[in-house]
């Protein structure tokens, strides 16, 4: 297994990207969602994806696993 390489900034992409703490956020090109963690139920995580972080300075985020879905990967 590599090591994750942390990016702060905007990623490159529309989506959920893995983020600090083991959460993935939603980036809707302008700011971050709140988190979630993987695995959680669905109408948690839509929830978080509609409610926006109240600060996206200092949320670090690395690529998408392998394990994703090819059409989530950028």
């Amino acid at each position: 297994m590599s090591k994750r390489v942390w990016k702060s900034g905007p990623p490159p992409s529309l989506g959920w990207w893995p983020c600090g703490c083991d959460w993935i956020r939603w980036w809707d090109g302008e700011q971050w969602s709140w988190g979630a963690k993987p695995g959680a139920m669905p109408s948690t995580v839509a929830k978080a994806a509609r409610m926006k972080a109240f600060c996206s300075e200092g949320i670090t985020w690395t690529d998408r696993p392998k394990s994703w879905p090819a059409r989530s990967r950028t």
